[in-house]
């Protein structure tokens, strides 16, 4: 086996041994049935602690790559192939767009990559709870952090190399990870930007959330404040908007499904006509929105494509930092 190194903290060296000893066994530098090193040994050739060695002897007897003898040690019980690699995936929520994504996602994984969904709900306690469990079981962690605190601390956990952010960067971290996400700044700006024709019939935007079960990007906010100042058109971003404040002449920005829902029923009861009274759009596009009141405009990412970018950086093994596209579906809403 090759020697470590580039390696500072214990978890990503027991994660580095043990990846080294699948890649040796991959290239049939270790047959199934030959012994690993002793503890003692691996120990000394490798310059590392007798608990990283435990940790990562461990975690191949997890994937039953690995066996433990009593009295003689542990031997090579079986061939890695591509059909054992697991993959943890960690979203906010399950809603329409994210179905789109995950789909996308493991369709372009394919069956042979063995999938494990959980979800965070937005709660950080929970997030720590399901990435502390995970860490050593799987072989790749896609994990979506759509928080506006700092979680670097849990994410450093895992070893960059194993991790893909999906969707978001989030503040504080700034290990050299894989990623596909969104760059929220620009693409608000470019988005309010090419909408600037058909926003300026009304006399201000209003972009509208529940702040307590609603992620919004930090950068998103700015990009439309950006807007807002270049062009000289009132922009505002109210958090717990109440819905029975909407007003005739105004345009609104629904960022959930049940605030575009909440939003199509008061307009229908103060007998506003959406498109010629009150201006409606959302964010991120899903089947519903393109049929709801014969469609709703909506600034939004290809969804499926970073499902398909998130799955060749894994399949490929790349080490890459993708932004995806926005799109603009411009329907009858505005």
């Amino acid at each position: 086996m090759d020697k470590i190194s580039g390696v500072h903290t214990a978890s990503t060296l027991y994660h580095k041994l043990a990846t080294q000893i699948l890649e040796d066994i991959d290239a049939d530098k270790l047959k199934v049935g030959d012994k690993l090193p002793s503890i003692n040994q691996a120990c000394k050739l490798y310059n590392i602690s007798r608990d990283t060695v435990l940790a990562a002897y461990k975690m191949l007897q997890d994937k039953q790559i690995a066996i433990s003898i009593p009295g003689k040690g542990f031997f090579v019980n079986k061939k890695r192939s591509i059909d054992s690699l697991r993959v943890f995936i960690l979203f906010d929520a399950m809603n329409q767009y994210k179905e789109t994504l995950y789909r996308s996602l493991t369709d372009s994984l394919g069956e042979q990559y063995e999938i494990t969904i959980a979800f965070h709900y937005y709660n950080t306690k929970l997030f720590d709870n399901l990435v502390s469990n995970a860490i050593g079981h799987f072989d790749y962690y896609i994990i979506m952090p759509h928080f506006s605190c700092d979680v670097s601390k849990t994410l450093d956990m895992i070893p960059a190399e194993q991790l893909l952010l999906l969707d978001a960067f989030p503040q504080g971290y700034s290990a050299n990870c894989s990623a596909v996400y969104q760059d929220f700044q620009n693409d608000s700006y470019e988005g309010l930007k090419s909408l600037y024709h058909k926003l300026v019939r009304y006399e201000a935007l209003h972009i509208i959330y529940n702040d307590r079960f609603q992620y919004m990007p930090e950068g998103y906010k700015i990009g439309a404040y950006r807007f807002a100042g270049e062009f000289g058109y009132r922009v505002t971003i109210e958090p717990g908007f109440d819905i029975r404040d909407i007003e005739r002449g105004h345009c609104y920005m629904a960022v959930s499904e049940r605030d575009l829902a909440s939003f199509i029923k008061q307009a229908k009861e103060y007998g506003f006509s959406i498109g010629e009274d009150v201006g409606l759009m959302s964010l991120d596009d899903t089947p519903l929105k393109e049929v709801l009141i014969g469609g709703v405009t909506t600034l939004t990412t290809d969804f499926s494509l970073m499902g398909e970018q998130a799955a060749k950086l894994i399949r490929n093994k790349e080490h890459q930092r993708i932004a995806n596209p926005w799109r603009l579906h411009d329907r009858g809403s505005l």
